[in-house]
């Protein structure tokens, strides 16, 4: 196995270190949400396991939990702790993610997580703006000459797509 010398880079540390800032980004947001002291307590033992153990299901388990919290509080689906979470947890999974694969004292270039970062940036985007189009769909019934109209529309795009795809052969 060769290595590969990257200079003096930056220390794996630093990718824990972004998973801790992760970590007390979703603590805060739980701790402003109302969360219980009980369930806020077990949320700051699964950050801590998740900086320590990148690699472990810690992670994973509290993303899942921060997730449970905030929708079982019943409140509105697009309040600011629903919206400000997303893309903490997102980089606590990339964090975690990376720092998982990289032994403890190895270096990496920062210029090696563009690509990663940048497919984080476009899905971070596609989420918010999933959600700016959510909350501005109307939640009363839509009239059926709209419906027909949107199903139609979907059906001239399909036909369209099949066109075009049956053009290129």
């Amino acid at each position: 196995m060769s290595t590969l010398d990257v200079g003096r880079g930056r220390s794996a540390w630093w990718l824990r270190g972004a998973a801790g800032g992760a970590c007390a980004g979703i603590l805060l947001d739980l701790a402003l949400s109302g969360v219980s002291t009980i369930m806020l307590a077990v949320a700051a033992l699964l950050s801590l396991a998740a900086v320590l153990l990148p690699a472990s299901p810690a992670p994973l388990v509290l993303i899942c939990t921060a997730a449970l919290l905030l929708t079982l509080d019943g409140g509105d689906p697009l309040r600011p702790a629903v919206l400000v979470l997303i893309p903490l947890v997102h980089a606590l999974h990339l964090a975690c993610a990376l720092a998982g694969l990289l032994p403890k004292g190895a270096r990496f270039d920062p210029a090696a997580l563009r690509p990663t970062l940048r497919r984080a940036a476009a899905v971070q985007a596609a989420a918010l703006g999933f959600a700016a189009v959510a909350a501005v769909v109307p939640i009363t019934r839509t009239p059926e000459p709209v419906e027909l109209i949107a199903l139609l529309s979907i059906a001239g795009l399909a036909l369209l797509v099949i066109v075009a795809r049956q053009r290129r052969r």
